[in-house]
């Protein structure tokens, strides 16, 4: 009996101290993986802002660099674009028809010369003794209308080359002035997209930083329940066997009484019956013979 119940001791306390081991190691296991989960969703987070901040700050470069060659290929295409923009509010004059009144600004020497020869004819026809003849004033009037008219259309070509000379700069500074444009407008399409794709990037970064973070919480979260709910069954399986163990004890030193009482009783019965000593001493079958000392 005593063996039974100390038995039934050994197994309760080990039962015991393997279920406080168990909640022990989930005690201090369960915020490990907290931790650990934690710090691994910080390092994605921490490396995502990381990344789309290199990216957004890489894509502004860009779109700067862009910006500020287009605003450096403006400023060398000024001269033209101002120089165009000139030649331009000039051809409005220069577009009318050429006339007369205009020798005396692209022919300057028209009347200088128009005299000169005149009096070279003159002094000619004077060296001749034809002065003041006929045929001396139809020479004359021949040789000034010859002469102006070679003077008018010299002058006519100069004022279209000059027309022509302003067309061609206004339409440098027209060509100067849309690739200007073009280049800035396409720069700040640079900027843009670029500015664009980088917020992309860093956004994306940060939600997949965000849901691995997420995600890692959960399954730590599920792990550290798992392993509560597993230590907690443990230790009402071992808190089971530890009253099973005390009841095999008790049952097994119940079971030692039963026997010793049953051994008590078949002994009793014996010396009952048959008596204790030689020829069955005091068995009831010699009561007559030990009390009056005859048979029974």
């Amino acid at each position: 009996m005593s063996a039974s119940h100390h038995a039934a001791d050994y197994l309760q306390k080990g039962y015991q101290q393997a279920g406080e081991t168990v909640n022990k190691a989930v005690e201090q296991v369960n915020p490990e993986i907290l931790q650990t989960a934690t710090e691994a969703g910080q390092g994605v987070t921490g490396a995502a802002q990381t990344a789309g901040q290199g990216v957004t700050t890489a894509a502004g470069a860009a779109g700067t660099g862009a910006t500020t060659a287009a605003e450096r290929l403006t400023g060398m295409l000024d001269p033209y674009i101002s120089a165009g923009a000139t030649a331009a509010g000039q051809l409005g004059d220069a577009s009318k028809p050429f006339t007369a009144a205009m020798m005396a600004q692209y022919s300057p020497a028209y009347q200088f010369q128009l005299q000169q020869g005149r009096q070279a004819a003159e002094r000619a026809a004077a060296a001749g003794g034809v002065t003041g003849s006929g045929g001396t004033m139809r020479s004359l009037n021949r040789y000034a209308q010859d002469y102006a008219g070679t003077a008018f259309k010299n002058a006519n070509d100069i004022y279209n080359q000059g027309f022509q000379r302003l067309a061609t700069v206004a339409d440098l500074g027209r060509g100067a002035a849309t690739t200007a444009g073009t280049t800035g407008v396409q720069a700040a399409e640079y900027a843009g997209d670029a500015g664009l794709r980088g917020a992309e990037y860093a956004g994306n970064a940060g939600i997949r930083g965000a849901e691995y973070t997420g995600n890692a919480n959960i399954n730590a979260r599920n792990l550290t329940s798992s392993n509560t709910l597993s230590g907690a069954n443990y230790l009402a399986n071992t808190q089971i066997g530890s009253q099973q163990a005390r009841a095999s004890g008790d049952l097994g030193a119940a079971a030692s009484w039963n026997g010793m009482l049953g051994g008590i009783g078949q002994v009793g019965d014996a010396i009952a019956l048959g008596g204790i000593g030689a020829d069955g001493g005091w068995g009831l079958k010699n009561i007559p013979k030990n009390i009056w000392g005859k048979k029974g």
